[in-house]
């Protein structure tokens, strides 16, 4: 057996290997012990085989021994800071999109978190080290209509924001939207097909994606079919959906869902990796400096990233919606706080969004959860028009769109408009009747 035969027997291997081993993400999800979660911290360091140039990209692969494929090198040192520093080593993985290895450890019981990772963050090898966050999707009770007839007269949300209109323009196809959230039931009437990717990124276990409402019900608004005959209508039809589940729901059968900083590092780096164009993001949590430096990676990328604005519940602006390039999305018709500002946020339906749920439902949902996904839908429209849209140039039109519409007198009121911003966007008076 010759030299280049061998090697290309053990890429093949390596290949199987990384593929069987994507079902088998570590499970960093929910506890039953609060204090648990506050014992949790992630450890950095950089490996310089990551980004190695190797067949097949096999550094993004995970396997099962050790769970992931980093080097014998980077395993090493994940072993000998918890033998050193008496942790336990919960899971080990390499945030390629930084070049960096990070490793979850658990503090035991007796030490002080904070003395530990003031200790650890001496340690040479060591490039970061911070407590893991939680994170929360942003929602409001959904109704229980399922009788309701799901036709679009029913969608007052794209007659607002004249989408089908827009539509006589672009649908969005060949954009890339990556949803960091829960599953997605991808066997839904109105999304079957839609979903180009679906990925479990939040735990090892046997849960179906099939049985989270929030990512389904987040696709639906996004991506829906148009003239199918049934069901709904999303705002970017023809878009691709990358499902990268980061998100559980917080319990059985609950539209609210929880993620942590390890599950959404991993959906985060699998978008940018895997090429997506925009990124959806609709969640809340506290400031996370090792997201946060994925999520700047992927906006120097050019990748549009959109993000849940938390102050409709009366609180400042969340993470990461509050990150420089983060377009930041809020529910409109929902703060009616007199201290609130016309040009506070970028304003999108998110009251009574009929859209698609787990197992061929529909039902209203409300929150600036489903408001990210209307401007989302929106972006990729424009993006189909303009696939150099920078993050500035997006942020500029959507505003304008929304202080040019003459619907609302209320500022607070006014959400974006599709129509007027794919007219900004190519010059013309009216994107219905394009010159």
């Amino acid at each position: 057996m010759t030299f280049s035969l061998i090697a290309l027997v053990l890429a093949l291997l390596l290949q199987l290997t990384g593929c069987a081993a994507d079902r088998d993400f570590p499970s960093i999800g929910p506890t039953a012990d609060p204090s648990i979660e506050e014992r949790r911290i992630l450890v950095t360091f950089t490996d310089s085989s990551i980004g190695r140039k190797v067949p097949d990209n096999i550094l993004d692969r995970y396997r099962a021994h050790g769970r992931y494929m980093s080097s014998a090198w980077s395993t090493r040192v994940a072993v000998d800071l918890a033998e050193q520093y008496g942790l336990k080593l919960m899971a080990e993985w390499p945030v390629t999109i930084l070049r960096v290895v990070c490793v979850v450890y658990e503090i035991p019981v007796g030490q002080i978190p904070a003395d530990t990772i003031k200790t650890i963050a001496q340690d040479r090898r060591v490039e970061s080290v911070q407590i893991m966050r939680t994170f929360r999707a942003l929602v409001n009770n959904a109704s229980a209509s399922f009788g309701s007839d799901p036709y679009f007269r029913l969608q007052k949300n794209l007659q607002r924001m004249h989408i089908e209109e827009a539509h006589r323009l672009t649908t969005g196809r060949g954009v890339r939207i990556a949803l960091v959230d829960t599953g997605v039931d991808d066997t839904h009437p109105d999304l079957r097909g839609q979903i180009a990717v679906s990925k479990n990124l939040a735990s090892s276990n046997h849960d179906k994606p099939t049985d989270d409402i929030h990512g389904t019900a987040v696709a639906g608004i996004v991506a829906a079919h148009r003239g199918n005959g049934i069901g709904i209508a999303g705002v970017a039809p023809d878009a691709k959906i990358y499902a990268l589940k980061a998100c559980w729901p917080e319990r059985f059968g609950s539209v609210a869902a929880v993620c942590n900083s390890f599950t959404l590092l991993a959906a985060l780096n699998e978008a940018v990796r895997l090429g997506t164009h925009i990124i959806n993001l609709s969640l809340t949590g506290p400031d996370d400096p090792l997201v946060g430096r994925l999520l700047r990676a992927a906006i120097d990328q050019g990748i549009l990233v959109v993000g849940a604005d938390a102050r409709e519940n009366g609180s400042i602006a969340g993470f990461p919606a509050n990150q420089t390039g983060v377009i930041a999305v809020r529910a409109a018709q929902v703060d009616r706080k007199p201290e609130a500002a016309a040009n506070d946020g970028i304003h999108a339906p998110g009251t009574d969004i009929l859209t698609t749920l787990p197992h061929g439902r529909y039902d209203f949902v409300s929150g600036s959860s489903f408001a990210a996904p209307h401007v989302t839908g929106l972006l990729a429209l424009m993006r189909q028009l303009k696939p150099s849209l920078t993050s500035p140039e997006a942020i500029e039109l959507l505003h304008a769109s929304a202080a040019t519409s003459a619907q609302a007198p209320n500022p607070l009121d006014r959400i974006v408009d599709a129509c007027l911003a794919l007219a900004r966007l190519l010059g013309i008076p009216d994107c219905g009747k394009p010159s």
